[in-house]
């Protein structure tokens, strides 16, 4: 009879030893998942630089994004335009600072926030808008006002990442000015976009 105690004993311990070691490392867990989990839960930060708008025209346009988990993040553009009298444009921005979130799709598969994504966004800038005239010397001079607008909008893009965190970010969206910039001449649809590179850590 005590032996049948002590069985009884001995199999309800060993059965809840193995239930905890379970809990603590799951059957079938490789070594290649255990590093993707370790990556997704210490690499959270990413810093990139959008190429399109320094070749384009003269200027800088970091990123930062915050990830908050497989599926989302947080972010910000900044642009600042380089002066520049050469610039043969009616309008043009001198700076933005674009606050956006995103959900990401397609991620199961790996440590995520990474692929296909929609963003909303909300840009603030400020741009120069008026006529020109050609000096004596038939120079363009360009005049005109300042003016500070914001956007409400959305967009869609897709998110490349490698094991060691090096990235390509490629977007584009639209959005819609709320006409707080007092200009009878600009467009009401405003577009975003750009091809970034840059590195989660």
């Amino acid at each position: 009879m005590n032996k049948k105690k002590i069985l009884i004993v001995v199999t309800a311990f060993l059965m809840t030893a193995t239930a905890y070691s379970q809990e603590k490392e799951p059957l079938g867990e490789t070594d290649s998942q255990k590093r993707l989990h370790i990556f997704n839960e210490v690499k959270k930060h990413e810093v990139s630089l959008d190429v399109v708008a320094a070749l384009a025209i003269t200027s800088i346009s970091p990123r930062y994004e915050y990830v908050l988990g497989r599926y989302s993040g947080v972010g910000v553009d900044l642009f600042l335009a380089v002066e520049n009298d050469d610039v043969d444009f009616d309008e043009y921005e001198h700076f933005s600072l674009t606050p956006y979130y995103r959900q990401y799709f397609f991620s199961k598969e790996d440590y995520g926030a990474k692929g296909f994504y929609g963003e909303g966004f909300v840009k603030f800038y400020g741009y120069k808008s008026g006529d020109s005239f050609s000096d004596s010397n038939n120079n363009f001079v360009p005049v005109g006002e300042n003016f500070f607008e914001t956007a409400l909008g959305v967009g869609i893009g897709w998110k490349w990442v490698s094991d060691s965190g090096f990235l390509i970010d490629l977007g584009f969206g639209l959005g819609r000015n709320l006409g707080l910039a007092d200009d009878p001449y600009r467009d009401a649809v405003q577009v975003r976009g750009g091809l970034n590179f840059g590195w989660r850590f």
